[in-house]
C-alpha cells in the first residue's frame, strides 16, 4: 500500500515538510474574542509550563469578510504577534474565501469579475446582501487573494493559515455555491470539487513566492486530489461531541490516510453544541479524545464548551494532570515524529497507518479500524467506550512490547489490556529504535540536547534520525542531516551509522543515552562517525 500511495503522490504532488513547531500542540476554541484574551491564554500556558507551540485565532476577528483588517477588539495586532513570537508561540488565523460589500477588496474583485453568486446570502440568518465567494479557478484572482493576505497578515508575522469553508458550501447553504455558475475554468457544476485545491494553491504558491525562510502550514476543511502538495492538513469538520462521533474519527482518519494525503486531524473533544466542562462524563470523553489526538499527525484541540473555555486546565486538576502527561509525551517523541515527517516528505510515507499497511497478509489486520500505527514503531489503541478500564487490542503477528510496562507479548491474537483513564494502550514493535528528546515546552527548545534512544529488542530493526534547521526550505537544497541506526538481534548490537549531510547550525557532536529493557542506561558520545555498541540482554 505504501507503493500505491507513493505512486499517487508521484502523479499529484509530494508533501512538503512543516516547520518543526507544527508537530507540537495546538490550542484552539470557538473562539478567542480579543487580543487580550488570546495573549492571556498564551501567557497562562507558559506560566504553567504546559508544552505548546501554537495558538489559533478563529473567525470574526475581521471588520468585513475579505478585508483582513482586525476589529476593535484587537487594537494592536502587530504587538500581539510580536508578543506571541517572543514567548515562542506561533499564530494560525482563520481566513474565509468570502467577501462582503463595502471594502476596497470587494470592489476590486467585483470589477474584475472574480466574485461568484452575489445573491446567496440575502436570506436569513445572514442578510449579507451581495456577499460572494471568489473564483479560485482564476489565476489572477488567486494571486490577488494571496496579495490581500500578505499585505494584512503574513507581512505582520502570521505563521499559519486556517482556510475554513473551502467546500464552499457554508453560511446556511444546502449545496455548493459554485453550482449553476460559470467559473474561469468552466462550468461550476463540473469543477466545484476542485475549489479546495485551487484556494490552497493560492496561499501555498503565494507564500512560497514571498520567502523560503518560513514553511507553509494550511488547515483546510476540505481537500481534493493533490492538496497534499500545498502543505494542507485536513480535519474532519464541525463534528458532534459524543462517544459515537469520537469512535468514528479513528477509521475516518485511517481511510483519509489511505487516500494518499497524510496530514489529518480532528477537533479534539468535538465541536458542536457545548460540552460541559464541569460534567465528569464529558471530561472523560475529552481526556480519551486527547489521548488519541496526541498520536494524530497534527495534535489540535478545538470546540465550543460551556462555560466558554477549552484550555487544558479548564477540565479540573485531575484531568489537567492526564492531559499534560500526554502533551509532554508528544514533545518527548518530537525527534521520532519529526523523523517520521521527513519519511513522509522524502519517502512518500504515511505517518498514521492502518494495520493493513504493515501487515497486508493478516486478515484481522485488514479488518481492524480502531487501532493504528503511529510511524513504524508504535501501535496505538484509543479507548472509545465510556467508563472502560480495559481495552481489547488486536496485535498482528510480531513481537510487541507494552509501552507502559515493558512486558513482552507475542502477536497474532487479541488481548485484553488495562486501560485506566490515564492509560491508552500503546505497544511497540520489537526491533524498534525510538528517539526521545528531553522535556520541553516548545518544539525547538532543546533540539541540540541529549537524545535518548530506546531500543526494543526481539527482532532486527532500523530507524533514521532526521535533522534540519526546523524552519526554512533549505532542506529542499540538500541542507539537512540523517543518522542511520540499526539493531541486530542476534548479536544484540546497536549501530549508530555515519551522519550523512549537514546544515547551518547543526550540532556536530551530541550524546545519545541508550536505554534497553532491564539494563542500566549507557551514554555514547557521537561525533558523526559510525559507532557500534553491544548491549547485553
Amino acid at each position: 500500500m505504501d507503493k500505491i500511495v507513493a505512486s499517487y503522490r508521484e502523479l499529484t504532488g509530494d508533501v512538503p515538510l512543516f516547520g518543526r513547531w507544527a508537530y507540537g500542540f495546538w490550542q484552539s476554541k470557538n473562539r478567542y474574542k480579543s487580543q487580550s484574551e488570546l495573549l492571556n491564554i498564551a501567557g497562562e500556558y507558559r506560566a504553567k509550563h504546559i508544552p505548546i507551540d501554537n495558538i489559533v485565532q478563529d473567525w470574526f476577528w475581521w471588520t468585513l469578510k475579505g478585508q483582513h483588517t482586525f476589529n476593535s477588539n484587537y487594537p494592536d495586532p502587530a504587538h500581539m504577534v510580536r508578543t506571541l513570537h517572543d514567548e515562542n508561540f506561533h499564530l494560525m488565523i482563520s481566513v474565509w474565501p468570502f467577501f462582503e460589500p463595502g471594502s476596497q477588496e470587494y470592489g476590486f474583485m467585483d470589477e474584475h469579475g472574480w466574485l461568484i453568486d452575489k445573491t446567496k446570502f440575502e436570506q436569513p440568518p445572514y442578510h449579507h446582501a451581495g456577499m460572494a465567494v471568489y473564483d479560485a479557478t482564476d489565476p489572477a484572482a488567486r494571486k490577488y487573494y494571496w496579495q490581500i493576505m500578505n499585505d494584512h497578515l503574513f507581512s505582520n508575522g502570521i505563521d499559519a493559515w486556517w482556510l475554513d469553508t473551502t467546500e464552499p458550501e457554508t453560511e446556511g447553504q444546502e449545496e455548493n455555491i459554485l453550482l449553476g455558475h460559470k467559473l474561469h475554468i468552466g462550468s461550476g457544476d463540473r469543477y466545484a470539487n476542485i475549489f479546495p485545491l485551487m484556494t490552497t494553491s493560492a496561499v501555498y504558491d503565494g507564500q512560497r513566492s514571498v520567502t523560503d525562510r518560513k514553511r507553509v502550514f494550511i488547515l483546510s476543511r476540505s481537500a481534493f486530489a493533490g492538496a497534499q502538495r500545498n502543505a494542507v492538513t485536513a480535519w474532519s469538520g464541525d463534528i458532534l461531541e459524543n462517544w459515537e462521533t469520537f469512535k468514528r474519527q479513528i477509521p475516518a482518519g485511517l481511510n483519509y490516510s489511505l487516500s494518499g494525503m497524510p496530514y489529518w486531524t480532528t477537533d479534539i473533544g468535538g465541536f458542536i453544541s457545548g460540552g460541559n466542562l464541569d460534567d465528569p462524563q464529558y471530561r472523560e470523553l475529552f481526556i480519551r479524545w486527547f489521548e488519541y489526538g496526541a498520536f494524530c499527525p497534527i495534535f489540535r484541540t478545538h470546540g465550543t464548551r460551556t462555560p466558554d473555555a477549552n484550555e487544558l486546565w479548564s477540565y479540573g486538576p485531575d484531568a489537567q494532570r492526564i492531559l499534560t502527561q500526554y502533551d509532554q509525551l508528544r514533545y518527548r517523541l518530537m525527534p521520532y515524529t519529526y523523523s517520521v515527517a521527513w519519511m513522509t516528505t522524502h519517502d512518500r510515507y504515511t505517518p498514521m497507518r492502518p494495520l493493513v499497511m504493515d501487515f497486508p497478509e493478516d486478515v484481522k489486520a485488514q479488518n481492524t479500524g480502531d487501532e493504528f500505527l503511529y510511524g513504524p514503531a508504535l501501535l496505538v489503541a484509543p479507548v472509545t467506550e465510556q467508563g472502560a478500564s480495559t481495552r481489547r487490542v488486536y496485535l498482528p503477528k510480531a513481537r510487541w512490547i507494552d509501552f507502559w510496562t515493558g512486558s513482552i507479548v507475542e502477536g497474532g491474537k487479541a488481548i485484553d489490556t488495562p486501560a485506566p483513564l490515564d492509560r491508552m494502550p500503546i505497544f511497540v514493535r520489537a526491533g524498534s529504535i525510538i528517539a526521545f528528546g528531553i522535556d520541553e515546552e516548545y518544539a525547538t527548545q532543546h533540539t541540540d540536547s541529549r537524545l535518548e534512544l530506546r531500543i526494543y529488542p526481539g527482532a532486527d530493526g532500523a530507524f533514521t534520525l532526521y535533522e534540519d534547521d526546523n524552519t526554512s526550505y533549505d532542506y529542499e537544497k540538500g541542507q539537512y542531516a540523517t543518522i542511520p541506526m540499526s539493531w541486530t538481534e542476534a548479536s544484540q548490537t546497536l549501530t549508530i551509522g555515519t551522519r550523512n549531510g549537514s546544515f547551518k547550525g547543526m550540532q556536530a557532536e551530541r550524546d545519545f543515552q541508550l536505554d534497553i529493557n532491564g539494563q542500566p542506561p549507557r551514554t555514547i558520545h557521537y561525533m558523526g562517525s559510525s559507532v557500534t555498541v553491544r548491549l547485553k540482554p
